[in-house]
């Protein structure tokens, strides 16, 4: 923010002003985060089928029966921590900076393999209708094909990319729920081998068991996506992540066990041999021949192109939050409006994520399935750390859990705790697939360590230079008063916040003066300021701390208590819920602003960050000069006061304190 910046009141989780309209709807968002969900049904039988063989289908639905579970931790974790970023953002408020890098780097390194595999896969499927095979060179120029298209329409707008997705995960959908609605009539009139779906049973190895097991869950890939982008759905976001999961499990549930189990009772022995690694383009065929099978392979194509766009979404919902909290260089946030009001889309992040997936699909083009093994390793771990996150917060911030619109109501008490139980159970089936895939893809193990360490080396690389630097350790001034000044080292007293957005002494005084006159002396008032990251850093420091010092300072003079200055790189809910690890608050202040509504919604929201209350001070009730105040502190009236108690009102839109004061 500039010293003459936007309100704070306009300013949202994300450090942008509020678009309600620029949203996305839920149904768009269950289009978005179903397009990569869509894609496991085009081969989750063909991997399962060499391990299990007719038993493919029953481990297809044990994993949609556990998508209840990720479903309900799903709608506690967004519900309690709405911000961009999925687990990396829960482990950052729990456990700290170092520990969310890691899963930070996982997830990116997560959507790095779904673009790149996504993307491939849709390009193999293409060459698949060639009658001679295809070179490599011709593959990387098909899958670059949507990379670089959705790139290029992200920057347009997340929206307008959404809106390609959804219309096409509804075709695919669609055509699913037909397949499996007709392949049900022919099963049930023409006749089916019902007898193969308990006759391998029998001879299954536990080693082959659990090998299933591991591989099944790769069916759910990109269910963590819109936790990514939270911050982009249309509010309430809890109800909307509700609408989102409860979509996708029932479609998922219905159309990936339904295929399964046609293509295993509906084709023949010589079609299962002839289709062993495409059973659902055998299962075309056999409902509708060569057309069919045509469809189902542009639905293929489509749908695994659409899968890149959900890695985009997510990858930029993740980076563009690192970025704000100096994991990653500011250039990321920048918006390519800038440059043409027609690109109002994401940032100059995108362009960089496209690169990396380029350089991928041209390092890795005969590695699909091995990339695969890496992105089911990485997604599996992710979801682990999300359901690990739900806990976390939980245990260590129960005070925001208790003001969260939905918490899940099953779970146990530990230690005066309240643990839910779905993340938990969820969390340890997804830790042993995720254990047995890592134990047992070797090859993909060494390639996904490699490529994670990578990816860790970078940021923790520009996070040596840069966090402790910009987020804790940039300098405050703190400026005793009274009886304190010229103490060597300040005593902690209660601290009292007042969030600014501009360098106003009017403002500020009058406000400082509210705080004295309801708190009395021998307190903390610290002045934080949350700046913009394209701003030139120390402008706004320099400014306030030259107010308190040259100015405020003689105003206040005589009085006991502190006056602090701390400004933060980034946006306020993030920083100031960074700064508040290091100090301990009473109460914090925010104005009102020019919006009403959105002023509330961000009062809540800090809140809900910080464990702590939030006063938003309504300047129209408020005198419009410290005189009035300060006169009447100086006679006295500030000890009758002194018997308010920070409970009073003070959660209401304008706090009857307030008028009390302008009836004075």
């Amino acid at each position: 923010m500039s010293t003459e910046s936007q309100p704070i009141s306009a300013i949202g989780a994300s450090g942008s002003p509020k678009h309600q309209g620029q949203k996305l709807t839920w149904w768009l968002a269950a289009g978005l985060v179903g397009a990569d969900i869509g894609t496991s049904v085009f081969y989750s039988t063909g991997v399962l089928y060499p391990m299990v063989g007719f038993a493919a289908p029953f481990f297809i639905t044990l994993v949609c029966v556990a998508m209840w579970l990720f479903k309900i931790a799903y709608q506690e974790g967004c519900a309690v921590s709405p911000l961009n970023g999925g687990a990396y953002t829960m482990v950052l408020q729990t456990i700290g900076r170092r520990a969310a890098l890691m899963v930070g780097s996982l997830t990116i390194l997560s959507y790095l393999a779904t673009a790149v595999v996504s993307a491939l896969s849709g390009a193999l499927y293409v060459s698949s209708l060639s009658p001679a095979p295809w070179s490599s060179w011709q593959v990387v120029a098909v899958a670059s094909i949507p990379v670089v298209g959705f790139a290029l329409l992200n920057l347009v707008g997340l929206k307008e990319s959404t809106r390609v997705v959804f219309a096409i995960a509804a075709f695919h959908f669609g055509m699913l729920i037909v397949m499996d609605v007709y392949g049900l009539y022919l099963a049930f009139t023409e006749g089916a081998h019902w007898g193969r779906l308990t006759s391998g049973f029998g001879v299954l190895a536990p080693h082959a068991i659990l090998m299933a097991f591991a591989a099944a869950f790769l069916g759910i890939t990109g269910f963590e996506s819109a936790a990514q982008i939270i911050e982009e759905i249309e509010q309430p976001t809890w109800i909307a992540i509700r609408k989102i999961y409860l979509t996708i499990v029932v479609l998922v549930m219905f159309t990936s066990p339904v295929s399964s189990m046609l293509c295993i009772v509906l084709l023949s022995d010589a079609d299962i041999e002839k289709y062993k690694s495409a059973f659902l383009s055998g299962l075309a065929v056999r409902e509708g021949g060569t057309t069919m099978m045509y469809l189902l392979v542009a639905n293929a194509c489509l749908t695994l192109f659409a899968a890149v766009n959900t890695a985009f979404a997510g990858a930029t919902g993740l980076m563009t939050t690192m970025g704000k909290q100096g994991n990653l260089p500011a250039i990321v946030l920048r918006q390519w409006a800038g440059v043409s009001p027609h690109l109002k889309g994401f940032p100059y992040v995108a362009l960089p994520f496209m690169a990396l997936c380029l350089v991928m699909l041209a390092v890795f083009p005969g590695s699909v399935d091995r990339l695969g093994e890496v992105y089911g390793m990485a997604f599996l771990s992710v979801m682990v750390c999300y359901c690990a996150g739900v806990i976390l917060l939980r245990l260590h911030q129960p005070a925001k859990v208790a003001r969260s619109p939905y918490v899940s109501p099953w779970s146990f008490a530990w230690q005066d705790k309240r643990i839910p139980l779905a993340p938990l159970i969820g969390g340890a089936i997804l830790f042993v697939a995720a254990t047995i895939l890592f134990l047992t893809a070797h090859h993909a193990r060494d390639l996904g360590l490699q490529l994670f360490l990578g990816v860790l080396l970078v940021m923790a690389f520009y996070r040596l230079g840069q966090v402790e630097t910009r987020m804790v350790r940039l300098p405050d001034l703190r400026l005793g008063l009274g009886n304190y000044r010229g103490m060597d080292k300040l005593p902690d007293m209660p601290t009292y916040v007042i969030c600014t957005t501009q360098v106003s002494p009017r403002t500020l005084v009058t406000e400082i003066s509210y705080i004295l006159k309801k708190f009395g002396e021998n307190i903390e008032i610290v002045i934080f300021h949350a700046e913009e990251q394209s701003a030139p850093h120390g402008v706004v420091s320099e400014g306030l701390e030259r107010l308190i010092s040259q100015q405020l300072e003689e105003f206040y003079e005589g009085r006991d208590l502190v006056l602090a200055v701390k400004v933060l790189p980034g946006n306020l809910i993030e920083v100031l819920t960074e700064y508040s690890k290091t100090r301990k608050f009473e109460l914090v202040f925010i104005s009102t602003g020019h919006d009403e509504e959105s002023s509330e919604a961000l009062r809540s929201h800090l809140a809900n960050e910080l464990s702590v209350d939030v006063i938003r001070l309504d300047e129209s009730v408020l005198p419009k000069g410290p005189g009035v105040w300060y006169t009447q502190w100086s006679q006295g009236l500030r000890h009758r006061d002194r018997n308010w108690h920070p409970d009073d009102d003070y959660s209401s839109p304008t706090t009857r304190a307030y008028e009390d004061d302008r009836d004075q």
